[in-house]
């Protein structure tokens, strides 16, 4: 059974148990038995605390199932109260102290939680939030303690042990004291609660106003002179689209202008990584329109989105359409691009797709920059480079609609992966799903659970589970995410507040360096890997495999760039010329239908130089698809960047307001040009 296995059947198990606790309680307040309401009470509490830190997706389902954290405390209140009142007698003093105490231990949850919906509802209502700027003079000040606002539901509605505790003694010895101090205990614990939080809440709501904010944020703008900004915004904020913006992160600040981010929902930022470059993030248009960047003159973007029309406004600026990756996809030649200034495509490939949409596009529109990403990707030797032959499936996601549904998961990625480990050569496979692999289609998400156990019964029956689960490995992995996890927290989190952001940049990408290299040397090196986290990279795999095989994605136009063998899938089973002829990054590409025919071929190309006949093609396709090695992507980039800040500069000249002696009678106080800041 694989990990992600094993992680399912403990879920259901833990809520198999929470379910059983339940009716268990119910069966004993029918039967008046305390003993069997004790054990099960204690059960649920159990099984709760359990489900909460497995983290486990069955939580969600009890909660869309109308049995989510607060109703199970409500019916386990309830069911004591039924408890009392099946045993004792309604007016029993422990019905009445048991129901005061509940009633006030509410009352206080309610208090609890509304100063906390305060704190949070104010301090998103603050105009924008940064990263990389010195915002101190702002006075804003900091949240409550961590402890006393993270998963606060889970720990107030927890104070009701000593009540049901102590409810449960006096049903069983029928003495006051029980219930009495437990209902005394539980209230008081609720009451310290919300007295030490109202200090840290009155405090974290001192906030200044939308113009003092955006006033000082101006202010901090002006001494930073931004002249490139990368903009994005996304509807369906998560990490898993946040690889547009991250992907650009390194050629940002490798330019020799200098840039900023700007970004407009709240959550990209939790997922932005990190970087040395500053951010600004401001939901809403009307701020966006009051922050002043009067050198600013190109805005670069990696999405077509809604929100894009409240930047390209900016009619100052040169706006630029960069994409998120080349590919022979509808939406890397999206009618839509006509809006920009220019569109920067990797190669020759990027300009021809354009060509699709006559009238469109001008040909002037097209800069050819290359991907200045690909410049750690390592060339083909002619042979097999690994310890052992490896080849990485990686195949693209279901996308938004069955009617597009690019991915070979579904149809054909199971029979892959088992032709593959039925090979007599003995392959390691590399498994890299698009990060939204299963996520619209249950179909593509069952295909791809089914992949990830063939692959680790694979390497169970070869190696057995000891030598895969390193303990040693886990424990020094577990040891860079806690390092990674404390250097990515800001503000009152943060074990390092004083660390700039350049210096906190080089010290996570030094120890994410150092947890790619754990996870290659943690596994027999001939063990199949299963890679979905961002450790190891996208790159990495490809530096460390010998043949790629996926579907019309960018990552086939990335690939491309080592010169390495790979397959396409061609699942419409079109003719080989006509495929090749609508998909341009298949030209050099070994076909492969939804059976797996031809993929015998494409592995002998990877053993034998003499029979790998698309190599020639390939290194056509690498200059067509990418542009040529010289200059470098970088270089081109940059440049790139450069020239056209410089045609916006001749275009709209800045502006500098005239010196205050120009404009400031003799007698006049000497205007005030500090920053602005709250008392």
């Amino acid at each position: 059974m694989g990990k992600a296995q094993r992680q399912a059947a403990l879920g259901f198990l833990i809520t198999a148990v929470l379910v059983l606790s339940f009716l268990a309680m119910l069966v004993a307040v029918v039967m008046a038995s305390l003993p069997v309401f004790a054990g099960a009470a204690a059960a649920s509490y159990a099984a709760d605390l359990a489900l909460h830190s497995s983290d486990s997706s069955t939580l969600d389902r009890l909660r869309d199932s109308r049995f989510g954290l607060t109703i199970r405390f409500l019916i386990r209140q309830f069911l004591l109260l039924a408890l009392c009142g099946s045993i004792g007698d309604l007016d029993s003093f422990v019905i009445q102290m048991t129901s005061v105490g509940l009633l006030l231990l509410f009352f206080l949850q309610l208090v609890y939680g509304a100063l906390l919906k305060r704190v949070k509802s104010e301090r998103a209502a603050l105009p924008f939030t940064t990263r990389g700027l010195d915002m101190d003079a702002l006075g804003i000040r900091r949240l409550p303690h961590p402890f006393l606002m993270d998963k606060y539901v889970r720990k107030t509605l927890h104070l009701d042990i000593p009540l049901v505790g102590g409810a449960l003694a006096t049903v069983g010895t029928g003495r006051w004291e029980f219930v009495t101090f437990g209902a005394i205990a539980t209230v008081w614990f609720a009451a310290v609660a919300v007295l030490i939080l109202v200090p840290g809440a009155r405090n974290a709501l001192v906030l200044p106003t939308p113009d003092d904010a955006i006033g000082e944020l101006n202010w901090q703008l002006a001494q930073y002179r931004p002249q490139v900004a990368l903009y994005f915004t996304f509807a369906a904020v998560s990490r898993d689209f946040m690889y547009q913006v991250n992907m650009w992160l390194e050629a940002l600040e490798s330019l020799e202008l200098r840039p900023i981010i700007v970004l407009r929902e709240r959550a990209t930022l939790r997922f932005l990584d990190a970087t040395s470059v500053p951010v600004v993030c401001v939901p809403k248009a009307e701020y966006l329109a009051r922050v002043e960047m009067p050198e600013l003159r190109v805005t670069l973007y990696p999405g077509n989105a809604g929100k894009n029309v409240h930047m390209l406004q900016r009619h100052e600026v040169k706006h630029v359409f960069i994409g998120h990756g080349d590919s022979d996809k509808l939406a890397s030649s999206n009618r839509v691009s006509k809006v920009f200034d220019e569109i920067w495509v990797a190669g020759r490939a990027g300009r021809d797709r354009y060509e699709r949409i006559k009238h469109a596009v001008t040909a002037h529109q097209i800069v050819e920059v290359g991907r200045p990403q690909l410049m750690p990707l390592e060339r083909w030797s002619g042979s097999v480079s690994q310890d052992v032959p490896t080849v990485i499936y990686a195949p693209t996601w279901e996308g938004w609609t069955d009617d597009a549904c690019y991915t070979s998961v579904i149809p054909s990625g199971e029979r892959l992966i088992r032709t593959l480990l039925a090979d007599e050569r003995k392959l390691r496979i590399i498994y890299k799903p698009h990060p939204l692999t299963g996520t619209r289609s249950p179909a593509a998400a069952a295909a791809h659970r089914r992949i990830i156990s063939l692959l680790q019964e694979d390497n169970a029956a070869r190696f057995g589970r000891k030598v895969l689960d390193s303990k040693s490995a886990a424990r020094q992995l577990a040891r860079i995410d806690k390092k990674l996890a404390a250097l990515q927290e800001r503000g009152v989190r943060s074990r390092y507040p004083d660390l700039t952001e350049e210096d906190r940049t080089i010290r996570i990408r030094k120890l994410r360096d150092q947890a790619g290299a754990l996870h290659w040397d943690s596994l027999p090196v001939d063990a199949h890997q299963v890679v979905t986290g961002r450790v190891p990279t996208l790159y990495d795999c490809f530096n460390h495999s010998d043949m790629l095989i996926g579907d019309m994605s960018s990552v086939v136009s990335d690939f491309v760039a080592t010169r390495k063998p790979y397959a396409i899938f061609n699942l419409d089973g079109l003719p080989d010329d006509e495929f090749r002829n609508e998909q341009r990054t298949a030209y050099a590409s070994y076909l492969i239908d939804a059976e797996c025919n031809g993929l015998e071929t494409a592995l002998t190309a990877v053993f034998s130089r003499d029979q790998d006949v698309m190599a020639p093609y390939r290194e056509q396709l690498k200059d067509y698809l990418l542009g040529p090695d010289n200059p470098p992507s970088s270089y081109r980039f940059a440049r790139a960047a450069t020239d056209l800040y410089l045609r916006g500069l001749r275009d709209f000249p800045i502006e500098y307001p005239p010196p205050p002696e120009a404009i400031t009678p003799p007698d006049a106080p000497e205007p005030d040009r500090q920053p602005h800041r709250i008392a």
